[in-house]
């Protein structure tokens, strides 16, 4: 019995899936729940699971195809019996005999090769013999060097301007910018070639930018933050002094922050909360995401449960955000669950900025370069979710939690 395995929807609001990899080949025997391909939603690269064990029959799509969600992109099969069946196509074995009976019987190359041995050079349409006159083309003279098809038709006669005109290298740049060759080739009619730099002069003159398309996972990122703006929001600048964190403890700044916000945000439960407008929805663990940069895509993976987690787990978890960053390979359940996010800029030795909130998320820190010890902090709060005084108390235990010496020394 075959099994069809359908391009899943991953998210909500995905409407096409593209096939990354195929992670096994068609004759593989497949485990009811192993993955068999990676699939590029419009948030993430994810893995596609087989619900039923098997052997994998035909996969129906090429990697780097885009499929709609609901399309059958593979077939699995629970016997190798079985495969021989459903690989085969009685559609290509039914146009077999017909096929060769048809050239048998109906020998038309023939008659098609001697009409068109007919056609002297010269047979060209009335709108190509007028474009070839205005351009000084010999239409006979090509026809006899194979340089144009008899008959010859105006587009081709365009076709052949073109390739005279311009390189392979100058048709490219035009695509690109979406200008049509023949508006180029009116501005030099006495040129016999027209260089790259010539367009390139011709695209900044008339300042005609180049289109190019917005991938999935850029689409859901201006989805969110559309959805982000809708948020009431407030924010509150403050500092953190890391001048107490003990020193050569072999943990990085980001590990030990991570660590102490995770404690802080556990105590209270309105930053462990998400709402719809219709209902409150409290976690009950602490779950931090990350924003990171892969390939000029933004992700937001997710450290869970830190408020359980010590230093070393942590910096095993950031340590696996960069590697997953580095293949840029995160999974559906990499991103997932947080309700509370951290931007960091201070890298790139800026001191202080403001992090737009994640739609999901009660807030968002956003933290800047460290300077003597201190860096400057922007938090931004869902007011839907909590008020300034609120915020106020939860950075006031932030702030006291790096001055507490006994606090820091218990998480080594």
């Amino acid at each position: 019995m075959a099994y069809e395995i359908v391009m899943p929807q991953l998210t909500d609001t995905m409407e096409t899936g593209k096939i990354v990899r195929w992670l096994k080949k068609e004759g593989d025997y497949v485990e009811v729940n192993e993955p068999i391909l990676e699939v590029e939603s419009d948030k993430a690269i994810m893995e596609v699971h087989s619900m039923k064990s098997g052997y994998l029959t035909k996969t129906l799509f090429d990697e780097g195809s885009q499929v709609p969600v609901g399309t059958v992109i593979a077939i699995i099969s629970e016997s190798k019996e079985e495969m021989p069946q459903i690989q085969q196509k009685p559609e290509e074995e039914k146009k077999v005999e017909p096929a060769k009976q048809e050239i048998e019987e109906i020998k038309i190359p023939e008659q098609i090769e001697v009409e068109t041995k007919k056609l002297p050079p010269s047979t060209a349409s009335p709108m190509a013999k007028v474009l070839a006159k205005e351009v000084g083309i010999d239409i006979k003279s090509l026809q006899e060097e194979g340089k144009l098809p008899i008959p010859a038709h105006e587009k081709d006669i365009k076709e052949y301007i073109v390739n005279q005109k311009l390189d392979k290298d100058v048709i490219n740049l035009l695509k690109d910018y979406q200008i049509n060759p023949e508006d180029i080739i009116k501005l030099y009619p006495e040129k016999e070639k027209i260089t790259t730099d010539e367009v390139l002069k011709f695209i900044i003159e008339k300042n005609i930018p180049i289109k190019r398309s917005i991938n999935s996972l850029r689409k859901s990122l201006i989805k969110n933050l559309k959805k982000s703006i809708e948020i009431p929001v407030f924010h509150i600048f403050t500092e953190a002094d890391f001048s107490n964190i003990p020193k050569n403890s072999g943990y990085t700044i980001t590990t030990w922050f991570v660590k102490i916000l995770g404690d802080c945000i556990y105590k209270y439960e309105k930053l462990r909360t998400k709402t719809d407008e219709e209902y409150y929805y409290v976690y009950p663990t602490v779950n931090i995401s990350i924003a990171v940069d892969v390939s000029g895509e933004l992700f937001a993976p997710v450290i869970k449960n830190v408020e359980a987690k010590t230093l070393k787990d942590i910096a095993k978890d950031l340590e696996l955000i960069k590697q997953k960053a580095r293949e840029g390979r995160f999974l559906k359940e990499d991103l997932e669950g947080s309700t509370f996010s951290i931007s960091n800029l201070g890298m790139y030795n800026i001191l202080s900025f403001d992090a737009i909130i994640p739609p999901d998320c009660a807030g968002i820190v956003a933290v800047g370069k460290v300077v003597d010890n201190i860096a400057k902090l922007t938090f931004t709060f869902d007011h839907r979710i909590l008020n300034g005084k609120e915020a106020a108390e939860f950075i006031n235990l932030f702030q006291e939690k790096f001055k507490d010496k006994e606090y820091l020394n218990s998480l080594m």
